[in-house]
């Protein structure tokens, strides 16, 4: 039933009848058209242009000398106006911005219409009348001129008077670091509306991030609704930031960018001897123009219209977290041999000397209680040893009894992203448009997933996050009088993860106290008291796959009625969002092993 619902609405929307959904991303213009005594002018053509993108519209105004033209591609426009005994009006270079509801009064002057009185667009419909909406827009120009940090757009917003960001990030990042807390206006961080050509782009499974992050050489303008808004954009309670990519025009325009970042121009940190590895790579490119017909390269003829963008990022950051020393075994101890430690070098105690314990394999030890002989411990057989030894890195520094690891590991990230956007006029009233998007990203994590503790980073996870968005728009002036436009949009993520690192149980190794096969992962364990306490590690629990999917569909439609003098909008927003997302963690599934070393062990054997 539901799948038949959503076919009739795009019959419906195809065929120009007011159905059901409207882009909120688009541009409208409305006026009246008066004499210069302030009497309407009736029947007047009203005509709208944009070489640049093909559109062309035209109106005549109603009994009430109004126009309107709704569903406008964002852009640069020329306002003509012809009525029969007034001079011809154009008004050239009516720019029209993102959501915009712009409004153009004409006074139109006594005479022939072969005379034509010209005025600067850019002075018209600068304030905005026609809605009581607050908020903010971020142009293409200011987009190209500033230095963003990460150059993540997500950052643009805060540009707008009552947005906070409360992500705790100086750098947006992409993957699963990725973060979109910004308070608008003091409302909830996860009630922001997010749309990208007017189709959704938040992960609706958490309210935390988006789906995909079009490049910042692809966005054509960004503005954020902070209040009063219209009831189109009421799905969530905070404010609504609408994102519109840019698209082909009549001339083909294209950039090829990189911007680096390198640890060469860093300083070393204490009381590090080196400098981390740190590079930043951010390479792409993009171009757009017509799509000529075959047989001939006239303008007036162009239709069609590509815009295409492909960018790549390469970033290799120190891990945080992991910024501090942390006693560990020398490489001796982890050999079994602790002569460093026994006896103590300042004291001449023994205390802290290894003694054998009671039993060994289950039989028992006639020397129980002794000290090793030559404070060696036959661990080299040990396959518990071995495994847990794994998770321990090697020190990086410190004297003998109190070696110590310090490292701050530089883990990769790799993001790239296609997009893609096509716009076709079929005819003057026509006009379809598309555009995809792929994101995907690849990112070495240094912790895993829902764990016990972590000191070290030897077992790690891998993200995997590819992400789709895809917009298909109508527009039909079914009239002068009656538009209608009709989105449909489809957005995913497909975020799986797997285990790197030390995290594999060795085969044979039985330790613990149910024999389930623990998922082959190595046991976790904790170290209390003595010079090594404090320390743990535990595998956690990782998927080994597929994490979450929450696939969004969205459908919107608006029809546009002049009625009078009274401008009439109406529609339906239909949404179907769904959750697919791993749950029941137990970070206990396998088992913590504890270690007390603050006493000598005399009985038992926990390798």
């Amino acid at each position: 039933m539901k799948s038949r619902l959503v076919w009739l609405l795009v019959l419906l929307a195809m065929l120009g009848v007011p159905a059901a959904v409207l882009a909120q991303d688009t541009a409208s213009i409305t006026g009246s058209v008066t004499d210069p005594t302030g009497a309407a002018v009736p029947n007047a053509q009203v005509t709208v242009t944009n070489p640049q993108k093909g559109v062309t519209r035209t109106a005549k105004t109603n009994g009430s000398g109004d126009y309107l033209f709704a569903a406008l591609p964002i852009g640069s426009y020329d306002l003509i106006v012809a009525a029969q005994g007034f001079k011809r009006y154009e008004a050239n270079g009516v720019i029209l911005r993102v959501a915009q509801q712009a409004r153009a009064d004409v006074s139109v002057q006594v005479g022939a219409t072969k005379e034509t009185v010209e005025v600067s667009g850019e002075n018209v419909a600068e304030v905005e009348t026609q809605s009581s909406e607050m908020g903010g827009t971020v142009t293409g120009q200011q987009i190209t001129q500033l230095q963003l940090n990460g150059r993540n757009f997500t950052q643009l917003i805060t540009l707008v008077p009552g947005v906070t960001n409360q992500s705790g990030q100086d750098e947006s990042l992409v993957g699963v670091n990725g973060n979109v807390a910004f308070s608008v206006n003091g409302g909830r961080t996860e009630y922001n509306n997010w749309e990208l050509d007017g189709g959704d782009d938040l992960d609706n499974g958490s309210n935390t991030s988006l789906n995909v992050y079009p490049s910042i050489d692809a966005i054509a303008e960004v503005k954020v609704l902070t209040s009063n808004y219209g009831a189109q954009y009421g799905r969530n309670g905070s404010g609504t930031v609408e994102v519109e990519t840019k698209s082909g025009t009549s001339q083909f325009h294209g950039d090829l960018y990189e911007f680096v970042r390198n640890d060469a121009f860093n300083a070393t940190p204490f009381p590090q001897s080196s400098v981390s590895a740190y590079k930043k790579n951010d390479f792409g490119y993009t171009i757009g123009g017509p799509i000529f017909i075959p047989g001939t390269y006239n303008t007036s003829r162009q239709k069609t219209f590509f815009f295409w963008s492909q960018e790549w990022r390469r970033d290799r950051v120190p891990a945080s977290g992991f910024f501090s020393t942390t006693p560990v075994p020398s490489m001796a101890e982890r050999m079994g041999n602790f002569s460093d430690l026994c006896p103590n070098a300042t004291t001449g105690s023994t205390a802290d000397c290894p003694v054998q314990p009671g039993f060994i394999d289950g039989v028992a030890n006639p020397n129980a209680g002794q000290p090793f002989p030559n404070n060696q411990l036959p661990l080299s057989s040990s396959p518990v040893v071995g495994a847990l030894l794994k998770m321990i890195p090697t020190p990086t520094g410190g004297v003998p009894g109190a070696t110590t690891w310090f490292a701050n590991p530089t883990l990769p990230t790799n993001w790239r992203e296609e997009l893609f956007r096509i716009d076709h006029n079929f005819t003057d009233k026509v006009r379809a448009s598309f555009r995809y998007i792929h994101d995907s990203w690849a990112q070495i994590y240094p912790v895993p997933l829902w764990t016990n503790g972590v000191t070290f980073p030897t077992v790690q996870t891998s993200f995997v996050g590819p992400g789709v968005s895809m917009v298909a728009r109508l527009t039909v002036t079914a009239s002068p009088t009656l538009l209608n436009e009709f989105v449909a949009s489809y957005t995913t993520d497909h975020i799986s993860t797997t285990k790197v690192g030390a995290w594999q149980r060795p085969p044979g190794l039985s330790l613990g106290l149910f024999q389930n096969g623990f998922n082959g992962e190595t046991p976790g364990f904790q170290l209390t008291g003595g010079i090594y306490g404090g320390s743990a590690e535990d595998p956690g629990y990782v998927p080994n796959g597929p994490l979450n999917s929450n696939p969004t569909y969205t459908y919107r439609d608006n029809v546009t009625k002049i009625v009078g003098n009274h401008n009439l909008q109406f529609g339906a927003y239909f949404v179907a969002a769904q959750k697919n997302e791993l749950t029941g963690t137990n970070p206990s599934v396998n088992g913590v092993l504890t270690f007390d070393n603050t006493a000598p062990v005399s009985t038992g054997n926990p390798f």
